[in-house]
């Protein structure tokens, strides 16, 4: 399995609900093993980074293969050019296997 984690910051906090509707989008890409969408939780633990708008989990059965169909899936490059650029939006990717 692998699993492959975004967060989000934008630089507009005006484009929230905007970029949010993007992140929806990706729902309907298919050979998905698991997805969550979800914000941070505020924490006055130092070691929690609560600083970001929204993340995103997505996990794979069969790894890398699944990974770059999802990466390569017309709505996911619909979502990079309509959302992520225009946006403004900043991010950190993690793939964890």
């Amino acid at each position: 399995m692998l699993v492959h984690t975004v967060i989000f910051r934008t630089r507009s906090k005006e484009k929230l609900e905007h970029f949010n509707e993007g992140l929806q989008t990706l729902r309907n890409i298919g050979g998905v093993e698991f997805m969550h969408i979800g914000k941070p939780v505020p924490s006055a633990r130092p070691v929690v980074d609560d600083f970001f708008d929204f993340a995103l989990c997505v996990a794979f059965k069969d790894d890398e293969a699944g990974l770059s169909r999802y990466s390569n899936h017309p709505i996911h490059l619909a979502f990079v050019e309509n959302y992520i650029k225009p946006d403004g939006v900043k991010l950190q990717v993690f793939d964890i296997k």
